[in-house]
């Protein structure tokens, strides 16, 4: 097999407890990378369309790019795939961390899952091979008590776990697979499906060494890249002292990060923000930090908290998303209560995007006499209550009382309501979107309605071309002319360009941050270094253009529509924002969607890939066979 692959993937059918193992086809390989794309061309043509999303039709996939595990910097990420409870749609969960590399040192691309265990089980992945082992003792145990339970009883503490918590084994669709310890794929609901199958982790040991076509290439480019990023400052400098936590005080006082449940913007709308957004208060916190396999940067941090409100021990220091889910959206500037809601989130699966979101939502309903205290339990949910927060959350995880309706997230919720509730809950699609306002940068809302997974601020790379001329990477086809910021013309062809390159280096397994926002991350020279390829910029766009539009057929084959995702009214502006740093902003996200589409070779109106389009991407054969 080529560099960057370990030549094997396997496929579980939990019904039948069977367990098959197939070569990876290389020219599979080339046109799909791995991660979601080659994700996409399994279950586009291994999964028939409609299937119940928590049925046992439906695969889950836990897949590695060839870059993965391997010394190109931030090459450890991974992804679930499967069909998205949440949307309806096609769904992926990305995550940092070790296991990822883990799956890749014990010989494996990919494992997909179908089928539904009679009982709990968990699979043990190595070198040899894949077993099935009864987790009926592990389930109902968090995902620290299932890792440490793990690793306990094979007496290994390198094992690698991607596992649920109770959250997912109780089927809430905002719930995600936690691995070590506190990295989340959250997104599209991939716990849910994980819970439905019973399958409680996946655990990884592997004591192999990724293939490198080029090792000593590879070596230079490292340190090459490594070089410049300590000398580059800016982004790069705040990522490396701080982590994302960093940036919660600038979004906030730019507008792009959403206060109140994406009523307002700004400083002046949450006056006690130093209290969650001083980044070097919070890594006062911090006992260690920690870097996700093969990453530089090391943004993540382990804080130990033994005393205050919430001892809770040992935790990860909370993300720039989960500080605005439960502090800005949720008018919470008690820094104390966001980090134990991120630690029950982490512990249960539920994703703190989803879950803040969910809360600002009840909040908002509750404040205008949508739902009373006796609806909730007894419990008094305004604005900032923190003790509230945790009490609901504590029922979202156990689908009690009203924690159940807002365990499936808040277009559910609202539907169960009924009333005024629906123009309080903000979804694009069905999903949460991220805590990034496209009122601040309006090609934001272009990846929010137009991503085959709805509401994404990772997959909403064209984002960038509204902050100023630069470069995605430091080839001539990723420079960013001069774009104005509100003009919702002209930006189509870059936005376009900006997600194929995207979903190429994110199915390769890299993370989003050097690869988007640093400008120099040489990523072709990397991926050929390992795979030895010879890829150009011209062959890497195809690739991803192939990906997102098999994403992009996958949701057309279950009937999703681009009428069905639009960014809610106060997300666009309707009506605008009376002050703040977006005040007066009304935006045209409509024309912003249709001239991405149709850079894509997409049709405007329905969605749908053009047969040109699919023909130059060498999908139309399979599109017809199972489209």
């Amino acid at each position: 097999m080529t560099g960057g692959y370990a030549g094997k993937i396997a496929f579980v059918d939990l019904t039948r407890g069977e367990i098959q193992t197939e070569t990876l086809d290389q020219d599979l390989a080339r046109q799909y990378i791995g991660g979601q794309g080659l994700g996409a061309r399994i279950l586009f043509e291994r999964q028939k369309k409609g299937i119940d999303p928590l049925g046992p039709e439906n695969i889950l996939g836990f897949t590695t790019g060839p870059l993965t595990g391997t010394k190109t910097p931030t090459g450890g990420r991974y992804m679930a795939v499967c069909k998205s409870p949440l949307t309806g749609g096609w769904g992926d969960a990305n995550s940092g961390g070790f296991f990822g590399s883990e799956l890749k040192a014990a010989g494996w691309d990919a494992v997909f899952v179908s089928g539904m265990a009679p009982s709990p089980q968990y699979l043990m992945v190595t070198d040899d091979k894949i077993e099935l082992k009864d987790a009926a003792q592990l389930w109902g145990k968090d995902t620290v008590e299932t890792e440490t339970a793990i690793q306990d009883a094979a007496d290994d503490k390198k094992i690698r776990i991607a596992c649920i918590g109770p959250a997912s084994e109780k089927l809430s669709l905002i719930s995600g697979i936690i691995n070590d310890r506190g990295r989340a794929a959250a997104r599209s609901g991939v716990g849910a499906v994980m819970g439905s199958k019973k399958l409680k982790a996946v655990a990884v040991r592997g004591t192999g060494r990724a293939v490198i076509a080029d090792a000593e290439t590879l070596q230079r480019l490292r340190k090459e890249f490594i070089g410049e990023m300590r000398e580059m400052g800016g982004f790069a400098e705040l990522l490396m002292n701080h982590g994302t936590c960093g940036l919660t005080a600038g979004l906030v006082a730019s507008g792009a990060t959403p206060v109140k449940n994406w009523q307002m913007t700004g400083e002046q709308s949450f006056p006690n923000l130093a209290e969650i957004a001083d980044a070097d208060a919070i890594i006062q916190h911090q006992t260690r930090k920690y870097g996700c396999a093969n990453c530089p940067i090391a943004c993540g941090g382990i804080f130990n908290v033994t005393s205050g409100k919430y001892p809770v021990g040992e935790t990860h220091k909370p993300e720039y998303e989960t500080i605005g889910a439960f502090g800005t959206m949720c008018m919470c500037d008690d820094f104390e209560t966001i980090i134990k809601l991120n630690e029950m989130c982490n512990r249960s699966g539920l994703d703190t995007i989803s879950a803040g979101t969910a809360l600002a939502f009840a909040m908002e309903c509750f404040e205008n006499g949508v739902i009373s205290e006796s609806d909730m339990d007894g419990i008094s949910l305004q604005w900032g209550n923190g003790e509230a927060m945790i009490a609901m959350v504590e029922k979202m995880i156990v689908r009690q009382g009203f924690g159940d309706i807002l365990a499936d997230g808040v277009k559910i919720a609202a539907q169960k309501i009924g009333g005024a509730a629906a123009k309080f809950a903000m979804h694009v699609g069905g999903q949460e979107p991220g805590l990034h306002n496209a009122l601040f940068l309006p090609s934001r809302g272009t990846g929010y309605v137009c991503d085959p997974t709805p509401g994404r601020h990772t997959a909403a790379a064209m984002a960038r071309i509204d902050g100023g001329p630069g470069a995605y990477a430091p080839y001539p086809e990723l420079q960013i002319e001069e774009f104005e910021r509100y003009t919702y013309t002209g930006k189509g062809p870059m936005s376009a360009t900006a997600s194929s390159y995207l979903q190429t280096g994110a199915s390769a397994g890299l993370c989003i941050m050097p690869l988007m926002f640093f400008g120099n991350f040489p990523f072709v020279d990397f991926f050929n270094a390992v795979t030895g390829w010879g890829l150009s910029m011209a062959d890497v766009l195809t690739t991803g253009a192939r990906i997102q539009t098999l994403r992009q057929c996958f949701n057309v084959r279950e009937g999703l529509q681009p009428s069905d995702i639009k960014l809610p009214g106060r997300m666009a502006g309707r009506p605008p924002q009376e002050e703040g740093p977006v005040a007066g902003v009304t935006l045209d996200v409509d024309n912003l969607a249709r001239e991405y589409r149709q850079a894509m070779g997409w049709d405007p109106d329905s969605g749908r890939a053009e047969n040109s389009t699919l023909e130059k991407l060498g999908l139309i054969e399979l599109i017809q066979a199972h489209g």
